[in-house]
């Protein structure tokens, strides 16, 4: 179990969350933690479907209190042919899940309810000699076509929980307020920071885009939030200046790399009102964080995501795996690290592996350093291709296109440069674009329809 869950008790009769309903204190939280002690047997699996709810989060830390128990999360917005997959796969002993989807599980018993949470007993028998490092599985990415699992121990969540609190400074007087799903490794995070600090988090559903959102803040004069990109894109748009609340002390930017334009207006306005704006990288791999950018360097090293956690190292490397420490010499990013994962899963099989990498990442980024020893990402490797003898960055593209307006997926369909977009007016000048930013035969362009989700579309 996580050590921090151990500690809740000490918090007493402080809120621990808050939603528009009611305000649940650590006691509430440590008492049903101990009734779920009593309800989940051990050497089990678990599948958790997560959502932006009290009542999940009471069970998520039921769960994760338990001793000898693998905890499968997954988010509420994927679909329900992934579910019953999942279950397949993994044949979990028990499922927590919102009342709404009961009726997909209807051979199994229901053994607990707690408002609309169920908990449910499944006819699958207990796993043998499953290693129990295995603590917490977290997806790698929204897709359900492939359902890769990420292997967390307790050591990797109590590593960056506590490298988080430390550089944030998060103190038992703060309060923040979900903007992310708590299905993924970010959301996640931030719950976990505050939870080990005696902190206040508030469980809303309600996005940027309403009205509610706005009050929520107000009212419960938030000192906090983060986000992806396209959260502070689209917070940009909405005039964020014009709504900042004076009890809002520091942002955190992450789960990608945000277009300078976006980051020069946040750091400016951040400037100007004394709020302390953090650039962070990560990956699930890392639970989640591997590097942030002290606020106060942020126009020093504008566009870097900084240096490594504490007590943690990273190493850019070349094609020949020598260590680069030139400014400036592109490399793929190393990160080592008591919050490195275990290793993958694919099914229940994998849980009786231990630690595959042995605290070390290979990323699959690539990035540079600047004078002062802070890194940038370039972008993924993968990403980098070559085109009838031209290398081009396909992240770079991407990133261009979307300051053009175009929003868009890139890849390399040898021996063409393939172009996924949404419009179906545009193909000539994204042709015209892509051709100019790579100097590349726009006959090696070729453009496809192809849905592109934006983050408002995924709520």
């Amino acid at each position: 179990m996580i050590k921090f869950f151990k500690r809740l008790s000490k918090y007493k009769k402080r809120t621990a969350l808050i939603n528009d309903k009611k305000k649940v204190s650590y006691d509430e939280i440590v008492k049903n933690s101990k009734n779920f002690d009593k309800i989940i047997g051990e050497n089990s699996v678990s599948l958790l479907i997560a959502d932006n709810n009290i009542n999940f989060i009471k069970g998520y830390i039921g769960f994760l209190s338990k001793k000898k128990n693998i905890s499968i999360l997954i988010d509420e917005s994927f679909n329900t042919d992934f579910f019953r997959k999942i279950v397949s796969l993994y044949r979990p002993n028990y499922i927590f899940l919102p009342l709404k989807f009961k009726k997909l599980f209807k051979e199994f018993k229901t053994i607990h309810k707690a408002h609309d949470y169920l908990i449910l007993k499944t006819h699958f028998s207990k796993h043998a000699k499953l290693n129990f490092k295995n603590f917490l599985l977290l997806s790698t990415s929204g897709t359900t076509q492939n359902p890769k699992f990420v292997r967390l121990s307790s050591q990797n969540i109590e590593t960056n929980t506590k490298n988080i609190i430390k550089y944030l400074k998060i103190k038992s007087n703060h309060k923040s307020i979900t903007t992310m799903p708590l299905g993924y490794s970010y959301g996640l995070s931030i719950l976990n920071s505050h939870l080990a600090t005696g902190a206040q988090t508030v469980i809303t559903k309600n996005t940027i885009f309403e009205k509610k959102f706005w009050d929520i803040l107000k009212l419960e004069k938030i000192n906090s939030f983060g986000g992806v990109p396209e959260f502070y894109e689209f917070l940009q748009k909405l005039n964020f200046n014009k709504r900042i609340e004076e009890n809002l002390k520091y942002m955190t930017q992450a789960g990608g790399k945000l277009n300078s334009e976006t980051l020069k207006y946040f750091g400016e306005i951040c400037k100007k009102k004394k709020i302390k704006f953090y650039v962070m990288y990560g990956q699930t791999e890392a639970a989640p964080r591997i590097s942030y950018l002290e606020w106060k360097n942020f126009f020093k090293s504008f566009g870097s995501v900084g240096k490594p956690l504490n007590g943690c190292r990273l190493a850019l490397k070349d094609k020949s795996g020598r260590i680069i420490n030139k400014e400036g010499k592109t490399g793929e990013i190393y990160f080592y690290g008591k919050n490195v994962f275990l290793g993958y899963s694919n099914s229940f099989k994998d849980l009786k592996k231990g630690d595959i990498n042995k605290g070390k990442l290979n990323t699959g980024d690539l990035g540079k350093y600047d004078k002062f020893k802070n890194l940038y990402i370039l972008g993924r490797k993968d990403k980098l291709v070559k085109i009838f003898g031209k290398r081009c960055n396909l992240t770079d593209l991407e990133n261009f296109l979307k300051a053009k307006k175009f929003l868009v997926k890139c890849n390399y369909k040898k021996p063409f440069l393939q172009i996924n977009t949404s419009s179906s007016t545009n193909d000539e000048k994204i042709k015209k674009f892509s051709s100019e930013f790579l100097k590349l035969n726009r006959n090696f362009i070729l453009i496809r329809r192809k849905k592109i989700k934006t983050l408002k579309e995924y709520g």
